[in-house]
């Protein structure tokens, strides 16, 4: 292979990122929103190195697995054109620009961020000195509206951190600020959201995004880790605290910061992004489709296109969720369109296929213990057919301790690890994968099973239908008897760690 760059860690598209099942590719899509010809340009790619699927990632970002050569020239100079690579390589590494997929065409939002989306990319195009931050340096832009990505979201799997959020918040001509909206900023770091005190003037976003990065980048400059890694910013975090970022920050700025008490996160809709739903613009939809497990195939793609362009303007948006929306819907034709997605396999999905994830586990990486795509799709399919659920539990598969799929808390996590007489083995875990779990080394074969009685004991028990898996699982004392009053004959006792 030919690459133009070293390889890196985080995938990107000018450096090979190897794995088990070959080299892996991830193009950034910022803002998650395709068009017809970057549609056309993925498809050609996909072609090209003769592959069946691309996967959507948590970032809403693209991925081409099991690739065996480097992308020619040609295939590069493309990307590049429709937006798809980086005008310049060396910045290929930084993370994608995450926004709420409903941007601009909800009816809540105080704020569409999708220029500010576009604005900030463009800045990080022209920004060169950003070459020396570490690969997941994240940017998050959250407009206030029913789909968040942030500190809005009411269940922990809604949640994705990015360094720097920018979430728009509405400031009365009563609290001694300037009236209207403003960005609030918050920092993440080590798998946490802070909110800070911090108000931004809407259009000073591009601004305040580069002098934050601008301190942050000379910090990693003059703080090398041991490892010889770019330190992140959660270090910067632990290191300085976050008053003394904010100071150092506010000397880079035309004008001091304003400051406010953060508020309290705002209730937003679970699964707003799926299914069919109204938009700001009268007599329009969109329509959310669930990708299990983010695997899209090439034809559905181009399939998802046609719909897009046969009736609306063509778009196609990307979801933190590995999911995919179709926006501008004349209402008239919704059933046409869900007859064309039936067609092609896709519809809305059950509660389980909406609230599970999964790394990509083996042979996609190197760290993985477990083949953890092959067992969500077993653990889906005995869900789908056993277990009728009103309520989306959030079940994570990880096949590391990394949990790379998913940064924050699942209400259910199945954390692999090692081989064991031959067969890959979980832990299940109540929540985060802390202590010790609730059960341990549960063979592959039965980890269908024993979630399946799991889900069972919270259908039974719980209080009420609107009580959440991960409320339930709080207060619930006697999960060992419940389990093995539920557990069908046909499954071999687990034994509680």
């Amino acid at each position: 292979m030919s690459w133009c760059l070293e390889p890196q860690t985080c995938p990107g598209v000018f450096y090979g990122t190897t794995a088990q099942d070959g080299t892996l590719l991830r193009l950034r899509v910022p803002g998650g929103c395709l068009y017809p010809a970057q549609v056309q340009a993925l498809v050609d790619l996909g072609q090209q190195y003769a592959l069946e699927t691309l996967q959507v990632t948590n970032r809403a970002n693209l991925q081409l697995r099991a690739v065996a050569t480097a992308p020619t020239a040609p295939m590069l100079r493309q990307l590049q054109h429709q937006g798809l690579a980086a005008q310049d390589p060396r910045l290929d590494h930084l993370r994608n620009i995450m926004a709420s997929p409903t941007a601009g065409i909800d009816p809540q939002e105080l704020l569409n961020t999708r220029p500010w989306c576009k604005a900030l990319d463009t800045w990080i195009q022209r920004s060169l000195h950003l070459v020396g931050l570490p690969a997941k340096f994240s940017i998050g832009l959250d407009g206030g509206g029913t789909v968040a990505i942030g500190t809005r979201a009411p269940q922990a799997w809604v949640h994705r951190y990015n360094e720097i959020q920018l979430s728009v918040v509405q400031v009365s001509e009563f609290e001694g600020l300037p009236p209207g909206t403003h960005w609030q900023l918050a920092l993440g770091g080590d798998r946490q959201l802070f909110p800070t005190p911090v108000l931004i003037a809407i259009e000073d976003c591009v601004t305040a995004v580069a002098a934050l990065s601008q301190v942050y980048r000379d910090y990693v400059a003059q703080n090398p880790l041991p490892t010889g890694k770019k330190p992140r910013l959660k270090h910067l975090l632990q290191d300085w605290g976050i008053e003394r970022y904010l100071e150092r920050v506010e000397g880079h700025l035309p004008r001091p910061w304003l400051r406010h008490q953060p508020p309290m996160p705002r209730p937003a809709q679970t699964d707003g992004h799926l299914g069919v739903h109204s938009q700001r613009q009268a007599g329009q939809v969109y329509v959310g489709v669930a990708l299990p497990l983010g695997q899209l195939t090439l034809t559905q793609l181009q399939g998802l296109a046609h719909i897009a362009q046969r009736w609306g303007p063509g778009e196609l948006r990307l979801t933190p969720w590995q999911g995919i929306l179709i926006p501008h819907i004349p209402e008239a034709q919704v059933s046409q369109v869900l007859a064309a997605l039936t067609a092609m396999g896709l519809s809305t999905p059950a509660a389980h296929e909406r609230a599970l994830v999964a790394c990509t586990g083996k042979p996609g990486c190197g760290a993985a213990a477990t083949h953890t795509q092959i067992h969500a799709r077993a653990l889906l399919q005995t869900l789908n057919t056993q277990l009728a659920l009103d309520t989306p539990v959030n079940i994570h598969l990880s096949a590391c301790p990394k949990g790379c799929a998913q940064p924050s808390p699942a209400e259910l996590t199945l954390l692999g690890t090692e081989n064991i007489a031959g067969e890959d083995c979980y832990h299940l875990y109540l929540g985060a994968p802390e202590g010790e779990p609730l059960y341990a080394a549960i063979p592959a074969t039965q980890l269908p099973a024993q979630v399946l009685n799991l889900l069972r004991v919270y259908q039974q028990h719980r209080t009420s239908p609107q009580e959440s898996f991960g409320e339930f699982a709080q207060g619930f004392q006697d999960w060992p008897l419940a389990l093995s009053d539920a557990t069908d004959t046909w499954l071999a006792p687990v034994a509680h760690a």
